[in-house]
């Protein structure tokens, strides 16, 4: 019977401590990427959903509440002083809402919440979507990807969309009549403009640009 002699079986220590050292470094060059990678396809996926969403409640509005360019949109209110109104306006998002739209979305909840001072009006989604409503020049939503957890800052994980009655498209993200070029440039410095790369991207990250500043709501 033959056997088969080796000097040695499995590795020494110094083997398996540095096989282990090699995976880490490039676990931590990897992982990175990889998380930041996944939460931008969250962040696609939401964005996707949330666009369909309201383009097809609107259009079940229309049903019962005639063409999206009829709807009364109460006017942007200021005080005395010529300063936005924010308690004002408030009522009239709000109201907007409840009247062509709150029957047509599932909103598990809703309120409001305090950014840099402000009371905003806000609803919950099912999937973990927030919106911020609030009357303007046209509806603001301000829709954050991922509720309330940070960043928080436009451009990343917030986005900003228009109900605009008067407007067509009635419903885009922030300023429909730019191109991607256009987009891309002024999103990297005024991230209010960052929806619009990615809805002309198919809310892709692809070709996204990041904002050089992160900025909260104004």
């Amino acid at each position: 019977m033959n056997k088969i002699y080796t000097d040695r079986i499995g590795f020494t220590l110094a083997e398996v401590l540095i096989t282990l050292g090699i995976i880490g470094v490039v676990a931590s060059l990897t992982l990175p990427a990889l998380i930041a990678h996944y939460k931008e396809q969250e962040t696609s996926a939401r964005l996707k959903k949330f666009y369909s969403i309201m383009h097809q409640a609107i259009l079940l509005s229309e049903i019962d509440n005639g063409p999206i360019e009829y709807w009364e949109k109460g006017s942007m209110v200021r005080d005395e002083n010529g300063h936005f109104d924010q308690a004002a306006n408030n009522i009239l998002a709000e109201e907007f809402f409840d009247k062509y739209l709150v029957n047509y979305i599932k909103v598990i909840k809703r309120g409001y919440t305090t950014i840099n001072g402000r009371k905003l009006f806000q609803i919950y989604l099912p999937d973990g979507i927030s919106v911020i409503i609030g009357n303007g020049g046209c509806i603001d939503l301000v829709v954050d990807t991922n509720g309330d957890k940070k960043p928080n800052f436009l451009g990343f994980d917030r986005f900003i969309f228009l109900i605009c009655p008067n407007n067509k498209p009635a419903f885009s993200s922030y300023d429909s009549t730019l191109d991607k070029d256009e987009a891309i440039t002024k999103c990297t410095t005024e991230p209010k403009y960052c929806s619009r790369v990615l809805q002309l991207s198919n809310w892709e990250f692809n070709d996204y640009v990041y904002p050089l500043v992160k900025q909260s709501i104004n």
